[in-house]
């Protein structure tokens, strides 16, 4: 994707939307960083979601694009220590998704279309595009038909083959952050913030993927999950995958485990 470079380097923007973001002043780190355009929709510890709708042409209504603006702040030294005290480096900032998402794109994974990136002493932003034709699927399962659920057991299952066959892994591969198309049903993946990439990817990060989306969707047939299971392995199941198929569970069960623990 072309990106052009900007306010000396502290912003990356996509070619495509430098001139709706200089419409409205926002082609700048700064302007971005205070701006308060549009809602917030999510604010956790030093970071902040806002949803923002764009006009094509000011003071025209019509055409717009919805953008979501993610602005991390620095991260506080106790989160530093809690994560090096279980010998993981910290993740923090805006910089790792919007890593995630160019290694989507350039893996051929649907997911969101980046806008702009900066990071500026200590603070980061990202902008993307809305993905305003889409719901999580979460919800949308539970009442699907079978001939829905299987189309989108098949599609998800492919694009999780596709993300683990390129070193790619989730961490937070729930439903809630799968999005299905009203036009099409297609599949987006979203919320890459703790992705990362590995030269060899182990099997305990395929499990711990397969377990999350394994958990959130604890509510569909058991042999409907199983289908799922034998489209991402491209093959039917046989005898030697059981071990497989109880780690997931037991991954499963953990995460409901302390899920329950934590009242979430």
């Amino acid at each position: 994707m072309p990106f052009v470079v900007c306010d000396g380097g502290r912003l990356r923007v996509h070619a495509d939307y430098l001139g709706l973001l200089q419409r409205h002043g926002l082609n700048t780190f700064a302007a971005l960083s205070k701006c308060n355009f549009g809602t917030v929709v999510r604010t956790i510890g030093t970071r902040q979601t806002r949803r923002m709708v764009l006009e094509h042409e000011l003071g025209r209504p019509g055409t717009a694009t919805a953008c979501y603006l993610k602005r991390h702040g620095p991260l506080p030294w106790r989160e530093y220590l809690k994560s090096l005290l279980r010998a993981n480096w910290p993740v923090s900032g805006a910089r790792p998704e919007w890593r995630a998402i160019l290694k989507f794109h350039a893996a051929g994974i649907p997911t969101m279309t980046p806008i702009a990136f900066g990071e500026h002493r200590g603070h980061s932003l990202l902008l993307t595009l809305g993905l305003e034709d889409s719901d999580d699927l979460k919800p949308l399962v539970g009442n699907a038909s079978v001939g829905a659920l299987r189309n989108w057991s098949q599609e998800l299952a492919g694009i999780t083959r596709r993300m683990h066959d390129t070193g790619l892994h989730h961490q937070d591969f729930y439903l809630n952050h799968v999005l299905a198309s009203r036009t099409d049903g297609s599949l987006r993946i979203i919320d890459l913030g703790r992705v990362r990439k590995r030269p060899h990817l182990s099997l305990r990060w395929v499990i711990k993927d397969l377990g999350q989306l394994n958990y959130s969707a604890r509510t569909l047939p058991c042999r409907t999950r199983l289908r799922f299971l034998r489209q991402y392995l491209g093959r039917p199941l046989c005898r030697a995958d059981r071990s497989l198929i109880r780690a997931i569970a037991l991954k499963a069960w953990w995460i409901d485990r302390h899920t329950r623990r934590r009242g979430l």
